[in-house]
Order: structure tokens, then sequence, then C-alpha cells
């Protein structure tokens, strides 16, 4: 039991799972419904204040607008003084006007120049001896009428440059010019509080900060362009120094901000409200925190009350678990705890306790049967009631028990018939012994036998091979003799062709002889006719004579013995011939036995790889015999065991009681 509890403690509880579902579904909850929050809120608080920044910003440049008029008026009315209009007016009477309105208005300085730029009279500071140089000038030239220009940055002071031409009698003689202290400006613009970090600005049309709530800022003379380069904040103010009236949201000096912006008429100049957005999202922030704070605190209760209903629970689901348990570990006896709760837990308890009891009486009564079943008895039935798929179990108990009582009578039947089967294999295989005992020694006689004509036909085979190589060789000799004798009777023929031509040649020469003789005789003749002078001639020619008859003579012997050579060599010709028909006769007989002996020798190696097969295929049916032999002594043995082996089943099946 500590073992199953120890098994259960191990794993996450179901009051451990509802309290992990019930914190994520909460935090779930609380995160979504905070970003939601968060979201509508910081989009409220967008659309809020960039509606409200826009008419602030336009009311804000009107309020500058009015004061620059209010300045502008006051210029306008100096303008219009008749000491300035009165062409006989002197210039102490300049003087007197520019002195009578520096003390009565906020100046710094006012001044009086010609249309040139050059300075006629003065009081206070002013931009000196003239203002040929600057835009001031240009625009009162170019517009004829009041005209603004940015701030004038010195080391004392601040101020605000307001020219307007003079006239008299409708034509423009002169320039009033006057710088108004700053504070005009700088009490508009610090009046504008929004957020804490918000501030108002102006700048004019090249970007260059003409107005800010601190005055050491334009001092600087900075321009917004070099404050922030990135792409998000060019953007603005490009809007911004167009003159254009609107609102936009954007990240300018890294942070984002809502920014709102509108011209100022008369001006060159446009008013800017910056509010950065972390102004007004603390308070959104703090709202999202209240929020998240309070819901944690819900959380916190929730899981308490969480924690209450699920330990009643789960103590009660762990008793019936340890149960459930039990009876899987085999445990019938114990009991099921079933408390009063009036919930479906006592519900599940009753029910376990009910399946306990149930299942404890099947086993019970399955266990009565196997016991009887055990002991041999299969005269024995399933009995008591099965309820719902417990049934199942009772039929197949009770057709396992009718199936054993089948299955037993016919293994008793059978083990009969094995029996009377198993003594008639014995029977048989003794006789099937005795018959492969006999066919072995037959094969192995009969092998023997093999033996001694495949010996015998060896022989056979050796001296075939042998006459077959002699019968080759003798007609090899007798080719090479009749090669021979063809190339001697080519010989003999050619010389029986050069004897007649030597014939012919000793003929020409006993012709040649007699014809010398008769030419030396001529000679001889001629030389006695000649006398004494011819007789050297006749010696010679008488000398000639002789050798004429020696040579008829010699050649005489020649034709002679050549005749008697032709004759020796026409019998050698004829004897040859003769010799080679006997030769090519004796090269047919050879070729003929040793065609004879090539096909013996076939035959004896045919029936030489025949005599192998036979031998070969006597081996295998000897050893088949014996394995024969081998399996028929097998089977005796077998037969024995299983007669042996059937009767002791007999015995015991003699033990089963049946239906």
């Amino acid at each position: 039991m500590k073992n199953r509890e120890k098994r259960i403690k191990s794993k996450k509880s179901i009051r451990f799972k509802i309290m992990a579902i019930t914190v994520i579904i909460v935090i779930g909850i609380m995160l979504v419904s905070s970003g939601i929050l968060h979201y509508s809120m910081q989009n409220l608080t967008e659309s809020i204040l960039l509606d409200v920044l826009k008419p602030m910003a336009g009311q804000s440049a009107k309020t500058v607008e009015s004061n620059i008029h209010l300045l502008a008026d006051r210029m306008s009315d100096l303008s219009l003084d008749q000491r300035f209009t009165n062409a006989d007016a002197s210039k102490a009477d300049h003087d007197q006007v520019l002195k009578e309105a520096r003390n009565t208005y906020e100046f710094y300085g006012i001044a009086l120049y010609s249309l040139e730029g050059s300075l006629l009279s003065s009081d206070g500071e002013n931009y000196g001896t003239d203002i040929k140089e600057t835009s001031l000038l240009s625009l009162m030239r170019e517009t004829d009428n009041l005209t603004i220009a940015d701030p004038m940055v010195t080391q004392d002071f601040v101020g605000i440059p307001m020219g307007i031409p003079v006239k008299s009698q409708g034509e423009t003689w002169g320039y009033l010019v006057g710088i108004y202290k700053y504070d005009l400006l700088s009490d508009v613009l610090g009046a504008i509080h929004i957020g804490q970090n918000g501030m108002a600005i102006l700048v004019n049309q090249d970007g260059k900060i003409v107005g800010h709530p601190t005055t050491d800022m334009v001092r600087q003379e900075l321009n917004i362009y070099d404050l922030d380069t990135s792409a998000s904040a060019h953007s603005i103010f490009d809007r911004m120094v167009s003159r254009e009236t609107g609102q936009a949201l954007g990240f300018i000096n890294g942070q984002e901000s809502y920014v709102a912006f509108s011209p100022v008429r008369g001006t060159r100049w446009s008013f800017a409200v910056e509010v950065p957005k972390t102004d007004y999202m603390a308070s959104t922030n703090l709202a999202l925190l209240n929020t998240l704070v309070g819901t944690f605190g819900t959380l916190i209760v929730a899981l308490f009350l969480i924690w209450i209903t699920t330990t009643m629970i789960s103590s009660q689901l762990k008793s019936a678990i340890l149960r459930v348990n039990g009876l899987a570990q085999g445990d019938l006896t114990s009991l099921v705890e079933v408390k009063k709760t009036g919930d479906e837990v006592e519900i599940l308890s009753a029910s376990l306790d009910s399946t306990v009891q149930s299942i404890n009486g099947y086993i019970m009564e399955i266990q009565r049967v196997l016991d009887n079943i055990s002991k041999g008895n299969l005269n024995v039935t399933a009995e008591g009631e099965y309820k719902g798929d417990f049934h199942v179990l009772k039929e197949s108990l009770t057709q396992i028990i009718t199936s054993m009582n089948e299955m037993m009578k016919q293994t008793s039947n059978t083990a009969l018939r094995l029996t009377d089967t198993a003594q008639s294999m014995s029977s048989q295989s003794e006789e099937l012994q005795q018959a492969a005992l006999t066919q072995t020694n037959a094969m192995d006689d009969l092998n023997s036998k093999v033996e001694n004509i495949q010996g015998n036909l060896n022989d056979v085979s050796d001296n075939t091979k042998e006459t077959k190589q002699r019968a080759a060789e003798i007609a090899e000799q007798i080719a090479d003799g009749n090669q021979k004798m063809q190339e001697l009777t080519q010989a003999m023929e050619a010389i029986s062709r050069n004897a007649a031509d030597i014939t012919k040649i000793s003929k020409l020469m006993e012709d040649i002889a007699q014809q010398t003789s008769i030419l030396a005789l001529n000679a001889s003749v001629e030389a006695q006719r000649v006398g004494e002078a011819g007789k050297g001639f006749a010696v010679v020619a008488e000398e000639v004579r002789t050798l004429a008859g020696q040579s008829t003579e010699a050649a005489q012997n020649t034709v002679e013995i050549i005749d008697t050579t032709s004759h020796l060599i026409r019998k050698g010709v004829k004897l040859t011939a003769e010799t080679s028909r006997a030769l090519s006769e004796i090269n047919k007989g050879s070729d003929a036995v040793t065609a004879i002996s090539n096909r013996l020798s076939d035959t004896v190696d045919i029936q030489e790889e025949s005599l192998r097969g036979v031998s070969q295929r006597i081996e295998d049916l000897s050893s088949i015999t014996r394995q024969n032999l081998q399996c028929a002594e097998n089977t005796a043995a077998v037969s024995l065991s299983l007669d042996a082996e059937s009767k002791k089943l007999k015995e015991l099946l003699d033990k089963f009681k049946f239906h």
C-alpha cells in the first residue's frame, strides 16, 4: 500500500492540474486583457492628442500672430507720424519720434534708414550704419509693406527685427526698423505646457529655430534638420517648414513623439508643438499596472478557494485510486471507504465498491472451476449470475470446459489409434530395415564390379592413345618420304632435260670441229700454193685440223656418255614414279589407320565418361540406400518410443472425468 501511495504522489495530482490550468487561464486572460487595454488606451491617447494638438498649434500660432500684429500696428502708427510723412521734418524731429517710441514701447532700439539702406537716425540698438546686405531690406523693397525678420542675436540681447516703409505723399522715402524685445515670443512659447517634456518652437522656412522657450537655443542659431538626421524626423520637418497645418507621429531625437504644426501668417515662420509619447503613456501604464495588480490579487483568492475544493476532491479520489491500484495488484479483499459527500465522488466510491465485490465473486467462481479442471474433473460448470459484459466471461468459461471435454475425448480416441499405429509402424520399420540392408549390400557389390570395368577401360584407353600417336608418326614419315620422292623425280627430270641440251651442244661442237677441219685443210692447200712463205701457216693449219679431229672425237664420246646417262635417268625416273605411287598408297592406308585410331580413342573416351557417370549414380544410390537403412533404423526406434509414449498418454487420459 505504501509503495502504491508513493507512486501516486510521484505523479501530478488532479489538484495540481486544476490549479495549473486555472493559473494559465487567468494569466492568459490577464495578458490578453492587458494587451487589449494597452492597445486601446494607446490608440485612444494617440487619437485624442493628435486631435487636440492640431487645433492647439493653430490657436498658439494665432496667438503669436496677434502679438506680432500688435507690434506691427505700433510700427504702422509710427510710420504714419507726421514728423515722418512731412517732407519738411528735420532730423531732430525724426530723433524725437524714435526716442519717444523707444521709451513707450518694448524696443531694444529703433532706427530710420534711407531707401539705399543707409542710417539716417536711430535710438538704442540697431543693425548699424546701414542695412544694405540684410534680408530685411530686400523683403521691404520686395513687398513695400511691413516685414518681420528672423531674430537678431547679439552678445547682449536677442531681438525681433520689424521694418516698414515710411511714405510721404504716397511715395516711400525711407524704412523704419525696430528691434522688439524677444520676451514677446518667449512668454507665449513658455506659457504652453503639454505633458512633462512637451514644448513649443518657431522655425523659419529654412528650418532654423527662431522661437524657443529657452532663449539660449535661439542664441545658438540651430537648425532642426541638424538636431535629428533620421528620415522619420525629416519627413515631419519638411511638412513643418512648408507652412502646412497638420499633425504627425514619429521619432524625434530617438523617441516617439506627437507633433502638431501650423504657419504663423504674416511671417516666414511656422509654429510647432512636440510632445513625447511617453509623457501621456505613463498614465496608461499606471492604469495597466493597477489592472494587473487587481487581477493578480483575484488570482490569489481564486487559487486559495480552488486549493480547498481540490484538496477535498483529491483526498477522496486518492482513496478510490489506491483501491483501484490494489485491485490491479490482485487485492480482492480490501474494502472501499465510501464517504457521504453527496456528490460525484461518493457515487464513484460506491460504484467502485460494487465493482470490487462483483469482480471478487466472479474470480472466486472462476477459481473453483479451474481447481476442478486442474484435478482432472471436467464434469463441472460455471454457476452464479454474471452481469453485463461479465456474462461473456461466463459463456467463454463454459465454452472452454465444453471444448476441453470434447478435446480430451478426441485425444483419448486418438491415443488409442496412435497406439495401434505405433505397433504397426514398428513391425513395418523392421521389414524396411531388412530390405534397406539387402539393397545396400547389392549396391556395394555392383559398385565393386563397375570399378573393375572402369580399370580395364582405362587400359584400353591408354593403348588406343599410344596406337594413335604411333600411327600419326608413321603418317608423318610417309608424307615426308613422299615429298622427298617428288623432289627426286623433279631433279631426275631436270637432269634428263640438261642431258638433252648437252647432246645438242655436243653435236654443235662436232659440227664446228668438222668445219674447222675443212678450214684447216683449205688453209693447208693455200699454204702449199703460196710456197715457202706459207710453210708456217701450213703448220698451224695442220695443228688446227688435228685439234678439230680431237674435238670431234671428244664430242662423239660425250654424246655416247650422255645417251647412256639419259637412258639411266629415264629408268630412274620411272622407278621414282613407281616408288612415289607406292608411298601414296601407303600414306592412304596410314591415314585410314589414323582415322580408325581416332574413332577408337573417341569411343573409348565416351565409354569412360559414361562409366564414370554410371559409377557416380551407383555411389549416389549407395548413399541413398545407406540413408534409407539409417532412416529405417531411426523409424524403428521412433516407433518403439511412440508405442511407449502412446501407452503413457492413455494412462494419463484415463485419470480425467468427462461429461
